[in-house]
Order: C-alpha cells, then sequence, then structure tokens
C-alpha cells in the first residue's frame, strides 16, 4: 500500500530545506511569495520590480535569487521564471488568461496558495502518463478530473538546488495505485490526497512566506 504522507511534513521539509540552503533565509521569505506575484502576469521581470513588490532591498534579492540557483534568466538580465515559468515542463498551470508552467506538482498547488486565485493545472500522471487535471482557488480542490489524484512528495536535503532537492520527485498520480510504484523506489517517500496537499501548501505559503496581502 502507498504510504500517505500528512501535510506537516511538507511544511517542516520546506522550512527545513530553506534554513540550511539559504545564505539569508528571511530574505527568500520575501523574495519568493513577491516574485511568483510578478512572475504571475506572464512576463520576465527585472530584480527591482521584485525588490519594490517585496518592499525590499536589491541586495537582498540578489541575495536571494543566487542561493534559489534555478532561477531561470532572460538574455538582458530580467528573471523568467523561479518555480513559475514560461518554459516548458510536463506541469501546466493556467493563472486567468496566464498561461505557464511549473517546475513540480506541489509548486502549481503553493503558487494558487500564494497568489490567492483560481488556477487551472494540467499534468500527466507520473507513471502512465495519462492527462490529469484540476481547478483550485488556492483555498478549496474545486475540480478534479479523476477525484483521486495525489500528489508525490520527497525532499532530499543534501542536493543542491530546488529542482534536485525536491522538483525531480513531484508529480500527479491518478491514484494511490498508480503512485505505488514510484513511492517503492523512494522508501522515505510519500504521496498526499489533493485536499492534504493543497493544506500543506497554504499552511506553508502562510507559515513561512507571509499571508497573501
Amino acid at each position: 500500500m502507498t504510504k500517505m504522507m500528512q501535510p506537516t511534513r511538507v511544511v517542516d521539509d520546506i522550512r527545513t530545506f530553506f534554513d540550511a540552503t539559504q545564505a539569508d533565509p528571511q530574505a527568500i521569505r520575501a523574495v519568493l511569495p513577491a516574485g511568483i506575484r510578478v512572475l504571475a502576469q506572464g512576463r520576465p521581470v527585472t530584480t527591482t520590480e521584485i525588490a519594490d513588490a517585496a518592499n525590499v532591498s536589491l541586495p537582498l534579492v540578489e541575495t536571494a535569487l543566487r542561493d534559489i540557483g534555478d532561477v531561470e534568466w532572460t538574455s538582458d538580465g530580467r528573471v523568467e521564471g523561479m518555480g513559475l515559468t514560461p518554459r516548458e515542463t510536463p506541469h501546466r498551470i493556467r493563472i486567468g488568461e496566464t498561461a505557464m508552467y511549473a517546475w513540480c506538482a506541489m509548486d502549481t498547488l503553493f503558487f494558487a496558495a500564494i497568489l490567492d486565485r483560481q488556477v487551472d493545472i494540467e499534468s500527466p500522471d507520473g507513471a502512465t502518463g495519462e492527462q490529469l487535471r484540476l481547478i483550485t482557488d488556492g483555498r478549496r480542490i474545486l475540480s478534479a478530473d479523476p477525484p483521486s489524484i495525489v500528489i508525490s512528495w520527497f525532499v532530499d536535503q543534501s542536493a543542491e538546488g530546488v529542482r534536485a532537492a525536491a522538483c525531480q520527485y513531484g508529480h500527479f498520480f491518478a491514484s494511490p495505485e498508480s503512485a505505488s510504484s514510484w513511492a517503492a523506489s523512494y522508501p522515505k517517500s510519500g504521496v498526499l490526497s489533493l485536499e492534504d496537499a493543497l493544506e500543506a501548501a497554504r499552511r506553508s505559503a502562510v507559515a513561512d512566506f507571509g499571508p497573501t496581502p
């Protein structure tokens, strides 16, 4: 049977990872949500725009972005993606009229919680490739096809960068049964129901990154 994980584990893992990998953990807590909100407009943004949105100094933004390590940049030095990106990944996310992608399955719910608005998500089952669809407003799961969708979760605390540590392990599956082979390959991993995953995303967004303004 696939081991089901509690939301608290996800919240703790996120906090532990950022506390251990960031030169200034408070910097990422200010910069990440502000960066997601400006990137959700669907265009690359300058570090100054992020600093203004976060109401922090430009050097603090530069510190946070450097420590994330996986930030995607345009050729002219603007931030194009950091978790939320226009570059194609398996995880499609539509925010209003803006179509983008996320680095991992959990990111889609985390961004919905930060933005506190409806997002439409489409992503393949991590085992079968079947296209799964769901809609959330960041507070509730509004629809899911199929209703049995779960999300895998694992963090390699020794890895460098968010994508290597967590994103490569984050998938949607149509059911706990579909996730069983993946989970068996990662004994310290687990999967969450959509409701528990959204609770974890929202708790992390509020506890570690501040309430939505």
